[in-house]
């Protein structure tokens, strides 16, 4: 949390008064770009790694977090470039065949991407990376190697949970069901709430016929997860074989509508993925997973778009208030208070701190968040809305 405490300009400024000749901490750089990285600020932690390398040039901590931040910033030929700068200097740095392999495994570069986890597991072996290791296998379509992965994963570490899911996806579609209900299960235990793992396990239950399970498993998260196709699409099978034909064929008809929307996003993906330095279609993909509720993946292309454009006012304020939908309330807070710092007459930005006092308990600073936008201007329409809506709410 260092950074919020100084603030990304402070950062940028101590960065620029740092004079090679008088042997600058290069660490205390990578520190910072570890923290902002932390924070998501790919932006700054960019910045940072770049200066470390300025004074360094031989830095294979610096050239660790390029690669990191081009990676989380789906900028794949500049992650490669980095990750080999590290191997250059230190052929076992830790991690950095795990990170290479990501990427070449994100291309569909299978064979590459198995070559690198094996050199990970040659030098650093880990369940992680013995994880990796069997997806490779599994998508190269050698599914004995794949197991024998996944169990070398599980052997490692009984409680990584992605080793048991991905053993149990492999299981499913090989048509081994028993097998299959027993790995998601364990995952299930491990992490109760892990969302694909539940629908894998009502397609299971729903396999062998277990048909009240599955209505019970299923319910709630068609509730939770309102644009999901297939959890709809199960329960509606589910009720169909209960004799609920009116429900089943309006869940499987919401299932259709959803699955057209699948496709509306996979072309909006398509041209945010291929294009991770198109500004705009970073910000419209965003803006479509938001309206479908896939608010973490809304969050991960705003962030995106804005270590293209970090002082862009408009996306600052969508990135607040998507903080705000998630809860993630000091750091909406912070935002949008730098937003006002720079135009305390931004009506929008004092509406949306007073939903995050609001949320936060904080109704004294909400109250007085509210009267600034109210004495701004009173006629704003959203202002308007805002004030009728909660009238009728009261």
């Amino acid at each position: 949390m260092i950074l919020r405490g100084i603030g990304i300009s402070m950062i940028l400024v101590i960065v620029g008064c740092l004079d090679p000749q008088d042997q600058a901490d290069v660490s205390s750089l990578i520190r910072l770009s570890q923290q902002a990285l932390e924070l998501r600020d790919y932006h700054t932690s960019l910045s940072l790694a770049d200066s470390a390398l300025s004074l360094n040039s031989h830095s294979s901590d610096a050239y660790f977090l390029q690669g990191r931040v081009y990676f989380e910033l789906q900028q794949w030929d500049k992650a490669e470039i980095a990750y080999l700068a590290v191997i250059d200097l230190d052929p076992d740095y830790p991690g950095v065949h795990h990170n290479l392999g990501n990427i070449y495994y994100g291309q569909r570069a299978y064979q590459r991407a198995l070559s690198e986890f094996l050199k990970s597991i040659q030098n650093h072996p880990s369940a992680m990376s013995w994880h990796a290791t069997g997806s490779a296998y599994q998508a190269l379509n050698q599914y004995d190697n794949a197991s024998s992965a996944f169990g070398e994963s599980i052997t490692l570490d009984s409680l990584y949970r992605p080793a048991y899911s991905s053993f149990a996806d492999m299981l499913e579609q090989q048509g081994r069901f028993s097998e299959s209900l027993k790995f998601t299960e364990r995952a299930l235990q491990l992490e109760p709430n892990h969302f694909a793992d539940q629908v894998r396990l009502a397609r299971l239950l729903l396999q062998f016929g277990n048909v009240e399970r599955t209505i019970a498993l299923l319910e709630p998260l068609v509730h939770k997860y309102p644009y999901d196709a297939e959890s709809r699409y199960i329960l509606g099978q589910a009720l169909d074989r209960q004799g609920y034909s009116n429900l089943a064929r309006s869940l499987l008809m919401e299932s259709d509508s959803l699955r057209q929307l699948d496709q509306r996003a996979g072309l909006l993906a398509n041209v945010a993925e291929t294009q991770p330095q198109n500004f705009q279609a970073q910000i419209d993909y965003a803006i479509f997973l938001r309206r479908s509720g896939k608010l973490h993946l809304a969050m991960t292309r705003y962030l995106i778009a804005q270590a293209l454009r970090p002082n862009n006012v408009n996306l600052q304020f969508h990135l607040a208030t998507l903080e705000t939908d998630l809860d993630e309330l000091e750091s909406a807070e912070h935002r949008l208070n730098r937003i006002l710092n720079a135009d305390s007459t931004h009506v929008l930005a004092w509406l949306a701190l007073q939903q995050v006092y609001q949320k936060s308990g904080q109704l004294t600073d909400a109250g007085n968040a509210l009267e600034r936008a109210i004495k701004i201007d009173p006629n704003h329409p959203a202002l308007v809305q805002f004030l009728k809506h909660d009238s009728f709410q009261e």
